[in-house]
This record gives C-alpha cells, sequence and structure tokens, in this order.
C-alpha cells in the first residue's frame, strides 16, 4: 500500500491562485482540510479567499497580492505561510503565462515575461523553500510544478512557453535526490479548459485544441493531490492529455542516468 502525505492542517502557498486551475486549487485543498496562502497580481483573489473561507466556515485562507517576477514579493508571499500559519508545507508553483509568436514580439518583451514567471519565479519559489525547509530537520515539504505537455511537443507559434515548460520538466527532475525530506514534483497538461486558451493567438477554434480537445481543469487538479499525497513520487512528472489516462513520467535512477552518458538506449 502506497504511503500517503496527509494533507490535513498543512500550509500551502499557490500561485497564480485568483483563477482558472490556481484558484481550484486553492478550493480543493482547503477541502482537504489544508492552511492557503493565495498569491496573485490580481486583486480578485481577495474576493475568492473570502469565499474560501465562507465555504469551509473558518479562516483557512489568506490573499497576498504578488508579482512572481518580483522576487522579494515572491519571497514574501511563501514567507507569509510562516509567519501567520506557524509553517509551509506545500508550495504550488502554478502561475504561467502564454508568449506570443516571434513574428508578432519584435522586442521579446514577452518572451523574456513568459521566462521570468514561467521558469525563473518558479526556480525562485522552490529555492526560497527548500532554505525555510532546510534549517529545520525535522520539516518536510512537497513542491508542486506547473509543466505543460508543450515541454514534449514543439510549439511554433508558442516556442518560448514551450522551452520553459521544458526548463520546469528538467528542473523538477533533477530535484529527485531531494526526497524522502522534500518532494519536487510536476504536472503537465494539454490544452486545459480555462483562460489561457483564450489569448488571442490561441482561441478554441485553433487547430490544435480541435485534435486534442479541452481538459476539465479538475482531472489536474486531481493530480496534483496525487503528487502531494504519494509519498513514493519525487522528480516525477504527470502527463495528462484529454480523454486518456494519466500517465506518470518517472525520473531516471542513477544506474539509468550512466547508461545516458555512456550512449546506449534509454526511454524515459
Amino acid at each position: 500500500m502506497v504511503a500517503l502525505y496527509d494533507i490535513r492542517d498543512k500550509v500551502a502557498v499557490v500561485t497564480g491562485g485568483a483563477q482558472s486551475l490556481g484558484l481550484l486549487t486553492a478550493q480543493t485543498l482547503a477541502r482537504l482540510g489544508a492552511k492557503l496562502v493565495v498569491g496573485d497580481l490580481l486583486s480578485v483573489g481577495a474576493d475568492e479567499v473570502d469565499k474560501i473561507n465562507k465555504e469551509v466556515g473558518k479562516p483557512v485562507a489568506i490573499f497576498q497580492q504578488c508579482d512572481v517576477t518580483d522576487t522579494a514579493t515572491l519571497h514574501g508571499l511563501i514567507d507569509l505561510a510562516v509567519s501567520h500559519f506557524g509553517q509551509l508545507d506545500i508550495v504550488i508553483n502554478n502561475a504561467g503565462i502564454l508568449d506570443k509568436p516571434l513574428d508578432q514580439d519584435p522586442t521579446g518583451e514577452r518572451a523574456r515575461a513568459c521566462v521570468d514567471v514561467n521558469f525563473r519565479a518558479l526556480v525562485d519559489a522552490t529555492n526560497h523553500a527548500l532554505h525555510i525547509w532546510n534549517k529545520d530537520s525535522n520539516a518536510r515539504g512537497v513542491v508542486i510544478n506547473m509543466a505543460s505537455t508543450a515541454a514534449y511537443i514543439p510549439l511554433e507559434f508558442d516556442a518560448t512557453y514551450c522551452a520553459t515548460k521544458a526548463a520546469v520538466v528538467m528542473f523538477t527532475k533533477s530535484l529527485a535526490g531531494l526526497a524522502p525530506k522534500i518532494r519536487v514534483n510536476a504536472v503537465a497538461p494539454a490544452w486545459v479548459d480555462t483562460k489561457l486558451i483564450d489569448a488571442p493567438h490561441i482561441g478554441r477554434d485553433h487547430f490544435t485544441i480541435k485534435m486534442t480537445g479541452l481538459i476539465e481543469p479538475q482531472v489536474v487538479v486531481d493530480q496534483i493531490v496525487r503528487l502531494i499525497e504519494d509519498k513514493s513520487l519525487a522528480g516525477d512528472v504527470v502527463i495528462i492529455k484529454n480523454g486518456e489516462t494519466s500517465r506518470l513520467c518517472k525520473t531516471p535512477k542513477s544506474t539509468d542516468m550512466l547508461a545516458i552518458m555512456e550512449g546506449t538506449s534509454f526511454k524515459p
């Protein structure tokens, strides 16, 4: 039987938690008994957190407006978990944006923002959480990163986005050795039915969405919960496609890595 990590009474930080997947994740964790620090650029997050507290019937969540690309502000969001609730247990690196097709981004401003939000902030948040947990020999932590199947499938119209998500996957897998003290995992969904797909260069009629269909957000959140709860998972990525059973992409063991370096065949 798989050993389960009990979410009840754990304290989780969720970035990009004011809407869509981030909000649904926060709502789900609250229902499972967690306490929450929700961060987002959108001030509407305060109203959403009030709804969470009313649903649960007690103040289990707080909101902090946060630009994840501002390192000090992001660190402050994570520190708030400790100062307000007395502990930090879970970090959900959900904040993310799409880029634009390169011919629509002549200065590269959107591409840089995409890198900063999707990857640099994720690394900053994870690193800060690791330092908090490493100060306490008894502390245990869980990090869940938002990747994408775009990490594995090149998309010309979102080239920078694909690159950031590939970086998230490799960053996650590279931290497998931190377990069991700290477990870092990721979800990698295909197109999810959120506001993200309403970007001008995509839209619900985009040919890739017509080919794959849309994933219901709760399906992704269920896999986030799975990655938090299953203590056997570390450095692993769950690939989620519409209409298919979610597939766990395990991190190679040290013997597998030796095989890769020696040039022998290996399939992740």
